[in-house]
């Protein structure tokens, strides 16, 4: 989901966001032993409108007060769409499991100054196995089809955590839709970490796709990499 992040636009946007939860009972057929969460999320961002001042100035001309604008009113450029459900459930004392589609529309070239709209759809399965005691492995699997931009994407991850300092981690995305067939290729990433108190420090090794990357909650653009990556947090 982080390949099409949206990013607020200072130049103006109106925006809107609901959620429905549902919990189905547990006892239930669909509920299971210990209930199932649903979760239906839809938001939109749209330019604002923009309407002459007067007669005689067009929209944006130097040295003016530039356009107005009502301010609930949408504009008629689409910047970001996005649905998605998502399905929680713990089966068992071992293991959980949560569900996702989305369906997406991106406009590019508002947002990264290249390309057009981008509509994409992506599947992501997200199982935890707890072990024993403070050991778990968590395994991610997510697609995402779409005939625009790079094309379609596959990507899997396995995690393993030893609760409450040690994690290992190793990842693939694979770009098998590209439309350039040389460019098909994968980005095998693997990193280990140590987390004590409010300090975190992590060694990675891998291939980085060019693109926006997504860390922390923070998103920005970045450049194909294939090396040693250290990251050293501390909260105080």
């Amino acid at each position: 989901m982080s390949l099409y992040p949206y990013a607020s636009q200072p130049k103006g946007e109106m925006g809107m966001q609901g959620e429905v939860s549902y919990l189905i009972k547990r006892g239930s057929w669909a509920g299971g032993k210990y209930g199932t969460q649903i979760s239906f999320n839809f938001s939109l961002v749209n330019d604002i409108n923009h309407e002459n001042i007067n007669d005689t100035i067009p929209i944006g001309r130097p040295g003016t007060l530039g356009y107005y604008s009502d301010f609930f009113q949408l504009g008629k450029e689409i910047f970001y769409r996005d649905f998605n459900v998502e399905v929680t459930r713990k089966l068992n004392a071992k293991w959980k499991f949560s569900a996702l589609y989305q369906h997406l529309k991106y406009n590019q070239m508002v947002l990264e100054g290249k390309g057009d709209m981008v509509s994409a759809d992506i599947a992501i399965l997200d199982l935890t196995w707890r072990i024993v005691p403070k050991h778990a492995l968590r395994m991610e699997m997510q697609s995402l089809w779409t005939d625009d931009d790079k094309g379609k994407w596959a990507m899997i991850l396995a995690e393993y955590s030893v609760s409450p300092h040690w994690f290992f981690s190793l990842s693939d995305q694979y770009n098998f839709g590209n439309p350039d067939e040389s460019s098909r290729k994968h980005y095998l990433y693997g990193s280990f970490g140590y987390v004590r108190n409010a300090n975190r420090i992590q060694l990675s090794y891998g291939k980085q796709r060019e693109g926006i990357l997504c860390v922390g909650g923070v998103c920005r653009n970045v450049p194909a990499m294939n090396g040693f990556t250290i990251s050293i947090t501390s909260i105080f």
